[in-house]
């Protein structure tokens, strides 16, 4: 299955939006037709060396090479932190650990706050946030500060973004094991209990993760589901989720095994390469046997929410790139979402590549700023419906 792309912006892309369910809780709609609008097509990333890619690095010079490739995208982060958020907005960036009543570990995060209100009036509720970069790379300030500036700006809420640990690292610099989707439940736990208090919001919550991020984030609202300990029911504290070109099959669907090297600014057989990394790490932490290492299913449901009982979750907005090679992910993540009865809309942005909206040339077209403009538009009907809280 070959990715739809484009080579030039002759022409204008389509965007494709559709709503199984009505999105909109006051509505009594239950099905609407999707709808299209246009767009000049975003630009294609040229395609890199092969001998450049995740996969390819790994493979030839091991970890030492990926953990060097690691450092250089870190370096790469901080750079454009420096040049993308000013001097003055530093002040509202705020690094902190937090820990949770269910769980004795601790987790850093950075929060994020809009430039001070008059009167002290309380934000309008808080967004989780998990951050991308497959496992391996990424982190909750640099790479990502100018985005969560830009969330919290927009939905006068406060940010929590999740510095979970890496497969690229032995640990985290704070010495906790890898254990990321739990670390993502710290932090939500920390935001239900007492985190409205302590950041001076409202008790309106919504949760947002892009590509690895949106894996974890939606492993953790899963066991947060689960629980038994008396907490109140998921969908009545998570008003909704934003899951931006998600990893939900470690597997690989058939769109991804089909891609191989041919997409850009990441192919499907890098993004195999780092759900490798990802469950050998997990595997490592487990001091399981090579036998059991063999055997491990990648279609678990506490490695691939694909597989896992999808029912009785937040609504959602899925959304992603036609030249990406997760499109298969997010497509049949959103029918097994409506399926089991969840509200939840759908977005397909023609030739958009992995990332867009958030990183690489894809970032800031004009399709790109619109992908970012419309998850807002998502989380801030969601935090309006519930502006009396």
């Amino acid at each position: 299955m070959k990715m739809m792309s484009s080579t030039s912006n002759s022409r204008q892309g389509r965007i494709w939006t559709h709503r199984p369910f009505q999105v909109t809780p006051a509505s009594t709609a239950t099905t609407t037709n999707p709808s299209i609008s246009h767009c000049p097509l975003p630009t294609k990333t040229p395609t890199p060396p092969l001998e450049n890619r995740i996969h390819s690095v790994y493979q030839s010079a091991g970890p030492v090479a990926l953990e060097q490739l690691c450092q250089s995208k870190q370096e790469f982060y901080k750079t454009q932190f420096s040049s993308r958020v000013a001097t003055e907005e530093v002040d509202r960036i705020r690094k902190r650990k937090l820990s949770s009543s269910s769980s004795s570990r601790e987790v850093d995060v950075t929060v994020y706050l809009p430039k001070v209100k008059p009167h002290n009036t309380k934000l309008n509720g808080i967004c989780l946030h998990v951050h991308g970069g497959g496992w391996i790379w990424g982190d909750s300030q640099y790479q990502v500060a100018h985005r969560c500036l830009e969330m919290t700006e927009s939905m006068n809420v406060a940010v929590v973004s999740v510095e979970y640990s890496l497969a690229s690292t032995i640990c985290n610099d704070n010495g906790q094991i890898f254990d990321p989707v739990n670390e993502v439940v710290t932090a939500l736990d920390w935001i239900e209990n007492i985190g409205a208090d302590e950041l001076n919001t409202k008790s309106v919550y919504v949760a947002s993760g892009e590509s690895s991020g949106a894996q974890l984030l939606l492993l953790a609202m899963l066991k947060r589901r689960d629980r038994t300990d008396g907490m109140p029911s998921l969908t009545s504290t998570w008003k909704c989720l934003n899951l931006v070109y998600g990893f939900y099959d470690l597997s690989g669907t058939p769109a991804m095994r089909a891609d191989g090297n041919d997409s850009s600014p990441i192919c499907g057989n890098e993004l195999l390469c780092m759900a490798d990394l990802y469950c050998e790490k997990i595997l490592q932490e487990g001091n399981h046997d090579e036998q059991y290492k063999k055997k491990i299913d990648r279609q678990h449901p506490s490695i691939s929410p694909m597989y896992a009982n999808l029912s009785n979750l937040p609504p959602a907005l899925i959304s992603v790139g036609t030249a990406d090679p997760l499109l298969d992910d997010s497509l049949f993540l959103a029918n097994r979402y409506s399926i089991c009865g969840n509200d939840v809309e759908t977005v397909l942005y023609e030739g958009g590549e992995h990332g867009i909206g958030h990183f690489g040339l894809q970032e800031d077209d004009e399709m790109g700023r619109r992908a970012r403009e419309y998850t807002l538009q998502f989380m801030n009907r969601y935090l309006e419906e519930h502006d009396t809280c």
